[in-house]
């Protein structure tokens, strides 16, 4: 017998109301998860810094200067330098005059003679001759066609040269530790972005608790909450081994034992003086150092050429010469002796010519070596500048998507205690949050590589 349509909906409305009574009489069955906790960071046994490195926040600058005292590459090219000075005394030292001293006791004993008449040996034979001899000659270069003063000129533009070497192996030191002091910024901030995820993670966590408990959530969402802490965790053990790394990248730039312990602060690199592309062009032209070390190279090469010329012109010198001799100390016999020599090579089989052919040879080098200089400076600043503003704008971007991830959570979360939404929607924005802020981070320290990089390019002073 069929029942009225009214008593059938009736029924089954009883039948619904039951079973829900009867599932909020139910307790609900607890998810099976196991919690995991953070495990301690990995920490390097840490060394005594040097005097020079203070026990507080270094700024960037102040790890540069740190690096210029103790990197071996700047001891390096300081030696280069110290040893070209050195070349440019000897080279000197042809122009001045030379004193030269000599003294010493002779004992001439004569074995035999031929006799005055018809063989034998001489009464002569026997005889000894002692005595005692001293010599000053003072010398001086009158003149030799400019070719000592060219070989000193060359030996003096090779000195510039190398303390230009020197001061880009500075640049290249102060690049590179900011390079590593920023790497070890965006470490410290990538680190705390993640140690604010997994808070987050524990409290959505709990929201899922929270409702699981109140038989409104669902045991796989608490599931999906633990598996993203544990994931959380991960990632924050991760991210401190990779600040601890980072410092000792720091530390091995900067020349000190890559175990001590640094501390840096928040400081960026100064703003530009222009944002003229050409004018930055000009000023690295003007200073960068391998620009200048190659212009010297070009010199020193040119006299190399006007030395070379010379190789077999004559050459006049002065000498004064006082001697003394005599069989007693001191010696009564003193003289003075006062002239003028001259040494030259008419011929010398092609020497000469090969030489010139040689230095015409380097200087052709050397003018290709600068020209390839100044494009490559040229490049270096215009895709420096180009990362520059692009990291300018990368930032402003990132920061637009943080505030909008940041958004999208809590609406997420709000959606979820109202019922109206997901557990996976949490999970999802929160991810998007943690990639919207470590893109932040990155993109403001980018920017502050990028800087340093541009100042590097126009050879902007050492700080």
């Amino acid at each position: 017998m069929r029942l009225p349509h009214s008593l059938a909906w009736m029924l089954a409305l009883i039948h619904l109301v039951s079973v829900s009574a009867f599932a909020q009489q139910t307790p609900p069955i607890p998810p099976k998860v196991v919690d995991v906790t953070v495990p301690p960071p990995v920490t390097v046994p840490g060394v005594t810094a040097p005097g020079d490195v203070p026990n507080r926040p270094l700024t960037a600058d102040e790890a540069a200067r740190i690096a210029l005292r103790h990197q071996y590459q700047v001891t390096e090219a300081r030696a280069g330098f110290n040893a070209a000075q050195g070349r440019t005394q000897q080279q000197k030292s042809a122009l001045g005059p030379s004193v030269n001293v000599s003294a010493g006791y002779i004992d001439v004993q004569t074995l035999s003679s031929p006799s005055g008449t018809g063989g034998g040996t001489s009464a002569a034979a026997g005889l000894s001759t002692t005595g005692f001899n001293g010599d000053v000659t003072l010398r001086q270069l009158i003149f030799d066609f400019n070719h000592t003063r060219d070989l000193v000129r060359q030996s003096q533009a090779l000195e510039r040269s190398a303390a230009q070497n020197l001061t880009n192996v500075q640049t290249n030191v102060v690049f590179q530790v900011k390079q590593a002091y920023y790497s070890y910024a965006q470490s410290i901030a990538l680190e705390a972005v993640d140690e604010d995820d997994l808070k987050n993670r524990n409290s959505q966590r709990d929201l899922a608790r929270a409702r699981l408990n109140s038989g409104l959530g669902l045991p796989s969402d608490v599931v999906a909450a633990e598996t993203a802490v544990d994931e959380a965790i991960t990632t924050l053990n991760q991210a401190r081994a990779n600040v601890t790394l980072a410092r000792i990248t720091l530390a091995l730039d900067m020349g000190i034992d890559p175990r001590t312990p640094i501390v840096i602060g928040t400081t960026g690199e100064p703003a530009l003086g222009t944002d003229n592309v050409d004018a930055l062009v000009n000023t690295g032209l003007k200073q960068r150092p391998d620009v200048l070390q190659a212009i010297e190279n070009l010199r020193a090469a040119q006299y190399a050429v006007s030395a070379a010329r010379t190789t077999n012109a004559p050459s006049f010198s002065g000498n004064v010469q006082y001697g003394t001799h005599g069989d007693v100390l001191p010696p009564g016999t003193n003289t003075v002796t006062v002239g003028v020599s001259v040494v030259w090579t008419p011929f010398d089989s092609g020497l000469t010519a090969g030489r010139v052919k040689e230095a015409r040879a380097n200087v052709d080098l050397a003018q290709a070596q600068l020209l390839g200089v100044q494009q490559g400076v040229v490049s270096d600043i215009t895709q420096a500048y180009v990362n520059f503003r692009s990291a300018e704008q990368r930032v402003v971007s990132a920061r637009g998507g943080v505030a909008n991830a940041t958004e999208q959570v809590r609406i997420a979360e709000g959606r979820f205690r109202s019922g109206l939404g997901q557990f996976q929607d949490i999970l999802t924005a929160q991810a998007a949050l943690v990639t919207a802020r470590s893109e932040e981070e990155t993109a403001i320290y980018a920017r502050e590589q990028a800087r340093a990089a541009l100042s590097r390019a126009i050879g902007a002073p050492l700080p």
